[in-house]
């Protein structure tokens, strides 16, 4: 009986276990905004670790403090919104920054359900000091656009955002 994968097979690959085939290209994802933008974050999200390594810190936390860095307060609804993610991850998000004494929430005084978060000066600091790991990894993910590219690349996928905005489950606007 001879075996599948036997290196004297010709048509080895032809034989090989279905769904391991060596560079199988699936060339119609390349043509499909979602998995390129879905990719693009994967990759970013792979850089921003990279650069904060050992700072215990996600994209999504960074922008939370990045938002709350000039001492304006926010619902933890608005904040959340701010940065593009629902209600839920973003109270578990402030519940982690909160834990490092980063942030504090209060209760607001006209809405006692409501939560007010501020943050701290510690936040502030952490924010000063790891500012430029964060600004490395988004240089590295434009790095291959020339400076025409890259402002291209802001005005299309801004043009994006804006016009499908309220497709999103946390909408901007």
């Amino acid at each position: 009986m001879e075996k599948k994968n036997s290196s004297k097979n010709p048509n080895k690959a032809a034989q090989t276990r279905p769904g391991k085939m060596k560079s199988r290209l699936y060339k119609d994802l390349w043509r499909r905004p979602g998995y390129l933008i879905r990719r693009l974050h994967q990759i970013h999200v792979g850089l921003f670790l990279e650069e904060c390594a050992d700072k215990e810190l996600t994209p999504i936390q960074f922008g939370i403090l990045s938002v709350l860095y000039n001492g304006e307060e926010m619902d933890q609804l608005t904040l959340s919104s701010s940065v593009g993610i629902d209600r839920t991850s973003g109270a578990d998000v402030i519940k982690r920054l909160e834990r490092r004494n980063l942030l504090y929430r209060t209760t607001s005084e006209l809405d006692k359900r409501a939560k007010i978060i501020t943050i701290t000066q510690q936040g502030k600091d952490f924010v000063d000091k790891f500012r430029p790991s964060m600004a490395r990894a988004q240089e590295r993910l434009v790095e291959p656009l020339d400076e025409q590219e890259r402002e291209q690349f802001f005005i299309l996928v801004g043009k994006m955002l804006e016009a499908n905005d309220a497709a999103s489950r946390a909408p901007l606007s």
